[in-house]
């Protein structure tokens, strides 16, 4: 039996594909061996290539990126049971020869096998499998990019499960960078909608007039400028659901109309004059009190009781702490340019001592710029931003303090020595020293060893 994708989620929901050629492409163009009608996805989107031992997929440049298991590839090895979202689509990978060790995220392969093949070549489908039951079970939601296996985060998951099931309004609260955006893709990914689409807006990054045009649509003539009719995200997000992140941020008349659609399910388009019925499932997040601006009068409260249904809080990283290994790793593995990348004991303890005002995503941006400064296959402490090292100087005990003074020092004079030695030419330095020019260079700026080095 070849191996295969099978499409969990998407217009192609209950569709598998066999991987009988060299390389096969996804996109939007009729020409790929996967053609998926998503506008989301780029017309030659990314390729699925048998390579020596299994198979590799490769993003093509696409405008939205390929993710395998949550994090976002260039080219990745697959194993049995990867998890390939392109666009709105989810891809199940099905090794044809699974080791004993590989996982299929807990779904039932040959309940998914047994029915439906489209032939690489011809790209001839028999009718669809239904895969609502296997997938209620489907399990892992670090299979959607969450990352985490604390019991604030097993909360989170064991609600995000049981809202899944329902049909209901979620709001998602947390701060900022907590994976509210996440959580709404693995609600929307674990429903009965998953073959909709997923349809996210920004609240807060657009003006009162243009959040409303991108929303409702529009009518050609509506408004100067509006030379053709536009459909909104309401109208796009149909049978699927639709991501209000930043809510809180909507202005009083906005908020009017969006409590209508919701209380409704009907809307016109600005400059229209014909109601238009949508089924949209809405899923919204904010990182502000929403209770508290409705008891300030800067949020109606007719559309927060409506809005708050079911509610979904993301903890903050520095409440769930023992995840910060586990998510360091995984986005060391998501950025690294070798591979593998070790993070050493040093940057560990640097990472967890930092509060991480920023949250998930600000961890995500010190591991991504220690993967671009550092060596290609470690992290060190040298290579985390000034706060990060500063709070872990600040955590240790006196004894380690001391430690950490000498390990400092012993590192400012075996540089000075290697400069002195090979008369004040770095590049010379560093290979002496066993390190890379660039390295040598960021530990003078990181230690304050410049100006001792012009005085030499």
């Amino acid at each position: 039996m070849p191996a295969k994708l099978i499409v969990l989620s998407g217009s192609l929901c209950g569709e598998a594909l066999a991987l009988s050629a060299p390389q096969t492409a996804i996109g939007r163009d009729p020409d790929n061996h996967f053609s998926i009608a998503d506008q989301l996805l780029s017309r030659r989107h990314c390729t699925v290539e048998a390579a020596p031992g299994g198979f590799v997929i490769r993003d093509l440049g696409s405008a939205n990126g390929t993710y395998v298991n949550g994090t976002a590839v260039r080219e990745r090895a697959l194993e049995h049971g990867d998890r390939i979202r392109a666009g709105n689509s989810v891809l199940l990978f099905v090794d044809a020869e699974p080791t004993d060790a590989s996982v299929a995220c807990g779904i039932d392969i040959d309940a998914l096998t047994q029915r439906i093949e489209i032939d690489a070549r011809t790209r001839t489908a028999r009718p669809p499998l239904d895969v609502s039951a296997t997938l209620a079970t489907a399990p892992s939601l670090q299979c959607h990019g969450l990352v985490g296996e604390t019991p604030a985060m097993r909360a989170v998951y064991e609600c995000i499960k049981k809202v899944a099931r329902a049909d209901c309004t979620v709001l998602i609260c947390g701060e900022t960078g907590t994976g509210k955006e996440l959580a709404a893709r693995a609600i929307h990914d674990s429903s009965s909608r998953r073959r909709g689409a997923f349809v996210a807006i920004n609240c807060a990054a657009l003006t009162e007039t243009l959040l409303e045009s991108e929303l409702f649509g529009h009518e050609r003539g509506a408004f100067t400028g509006a030379v053709g009719l536009k459909k909104g995200k309401l109208e796009l997000a149909e049978g699927g659901t639709l991501f209000l992140d930043e809510v809180g941020d909507l202005a009083p008349g906005l908020q009017a109309k969006v409590l209508r659609a919701l209380q409704h399910h009907e809307f016109e388009r600005i400059g229209g004059t014909r109601t238009i019925r949508v089924d949209v499932r809405v899923i919204a997040a904010t990182n502000i009190d929403l209770h508290a601006a409705v008891a300030e009068g800067r949020f109606r409260q007719d559309l927060w009781y409506r809005l708050n249904v079911v509610n979904v809080t993301m903890p903050p990283l520095r409440v769930r702490r023992e995840d910060i290994p586990s998510l360091a790793r995984h986005f060391a593995h998501k950025h690294g340019r070798a591979g593998s990348v070790e993070i050493s004991a040093a940057a560990m303890h640097a990472l967890i001592a930092y509060e991480w005002p920023g949250n998930v995503r600000e961890l995500e941006n010190a591991i991504e710029r220690a993967t671009v400064l550092g060596r290609p296959n470690r992290i060190d402490s040298d290579d985390l931003p000034q706060a990060v090292r500063d709070a872990a100087a600040a955590s240790v005990t006196q004894p380690a303090a001391l430690y950490h003074r000498n390990v400092v020092e012993t590192k400012r004079r075996l540089i000075l020595d290697a400069i002195d030695r090979t008369g004040g030419n770095h590049t010379a330095a560093a290979r002496l020293l066993g390190i890379n020019p660039t390295y040598l260079h960021r530990l003078l700026r990181n230690l304050h060893l410049r100006d001792a080095v012009g005085r030499q």
